[in-house]
């Protein structure tokens, strides 16, 4: 990059000159206005390329403004994970005993466990998990959310989001946005097919003070929260968001979903998603921690959840993500070098450009007067 702008200086210190000198007919240009202006044309052209270093700075300055802008959302998120997803939430492990739905009522927080699947045939990789999260939340109502009855469910109360339903572009993103919608609408707790289920999440124990709203949130790496457990009042803010984001985000996604995976369903209704919109609502809040979102750290649930990852939607592209994912620093290097090859490719090909434009004098006003010479 520095001899990139050493020669740039160079270039413009020199100016553009013409393919061959030009040659001055005083009575010719009295004759012809037209040529008297081309004569000033040319002489001014070598003039500009003096200011070149600063217009490229400055559409450098533009270029890198805008990124900055299309950014903020994962820069402040990198920044302030601490202040704004730092796991305050803890829970006992010992002597817990559940005291029902009139303790639950406090937090508002419905007795109802809420789970996906595409079909009602349970894939046998799920069976056993599935049972044991029935069992140990034998005293809730259990809703099973098949793509079917899902759909049902949108179509008489929210029909709005149908046809981004079915515009998705993989089965994983209607199992992401679906248990937005159902937790906003009944609140309740939900856990993904691959969650072994120990004992029951004390819900009772959430929450501080009579507040209206709370929800609770699984932390993850880097940064912000995971959606694979969720727990919630009924209509909380923060779900009134994410439901009426999704269909932005998938309009933006969409288009190179195909090219990119991983990152589309993340960015379209996965964690990341989840993310920005509690990063969105906290942000909003008058003070932090809010008392109506709480973060939890997934080593206070192992006594009553085990995770056991079987990541089935994941493709190639994910372990390379994941692994860039798990090293923060390692997005500012990778942007930073992308950020500084991508300018000196783009102020090459202005160069280039100028050149072509403004480099080269036509032969043909003076093709006369170099025959005349002759």
């Amino acid at each position: 990059m520095v001899r990139f702008w050493r020669d740039l200086h160079r270039w413009a210190s020199r100016g553009l000159q013409p393919t061959y000198d030009k040659l001055y007919d005083e009575e010719r240009l009295e004759e012809e206005p037209g040529l008297w202006w081309r004569h000033r044309q040319q002489k001014s052209w070598p003039a500009w390329p003096r200011k070149a270093t600063v217009y490229l700075f400055l559409i450098d300055m533009v270029i890198v403004v805008l990124l900055l802008q299309a950014l903020e959302p994962l820069i402040t998120l990198l920044l302030r994970n601490e202040e704004l997803f730092s796991p305050q939430v803890t829970l006992s492990s010992f002597n817990v005993s559940y005291v029902g739905n009139e303790a639950a009522q406090v937090n508002h927080i419905p007795q109802i466990l809420h789970q996906t699947t595409a079909t009602e045939q349970i894939p046998d990789r799920w069976m056993h998990s599935q049972h044991s999260c029935k069992e140990a939340y034998s005293d809730f109502q259990y809703k099973l959310w098949t793509d079917d009855s899902a759909r049902e469910f949108l179509s008489n109360h929210y029909s709005w989001f149908v046809e981004t339903w079915d515009n998705y572009a993989f089965p994983i993103q209607r199992a992401d946005s679906i248990r937005y919608f159902v937790l906003y609408h009944y609140g309740g707790i939900y856990l993904d097919m691959d969650s072994w289920c120990n004992q029951t999440i004390p819900i009772h124990k959430l929450g501080a003070g009579n507040e209206a709203d709370y929800a609770l949130f699984k932390s993850t790496l880097p940064t912000g929260i995971t959606n694979d457990l969720l727990v919630t009042s009924a209509r909380h803010p923060v779900y009134a968001a994410a439901i009426a984001k999704l269909p932005l985000f998938n309009a933006i996604t969409r288009p190179w979903a195909r090219l990119q995976p991983y990152c589309a369903i993340m960015i379209s209704a996965g964690p990341m998603f989840l993310t920005m919109v509690a990063k969105d609502y906290l942000l909003g809040q008058p003070s932090l921690p809010s008392k109506a979102l709480g973060v939890i750290n997934s080593s206070e649930l192992v006594p009553y959840i085990t995770d056991l990852e079987s990541s089935t939607w994941h493709q190639s592209d994910a372990k390379v993500l994941m692994w860039i994912g798990r090293r923060p620093w390692t997005w500012f290097t990778m942007g930073t070098v992308g950020l500084a090859a991508g300018l000196y490719i783009i102020n090459h090909l202005l160069i280039h450009l100028c050149k072509i434009s403004f480099g080269k004098v036509p032969s043909d006003t003076y093709s006369v007067k170099l025959a005349k010479e002759a």
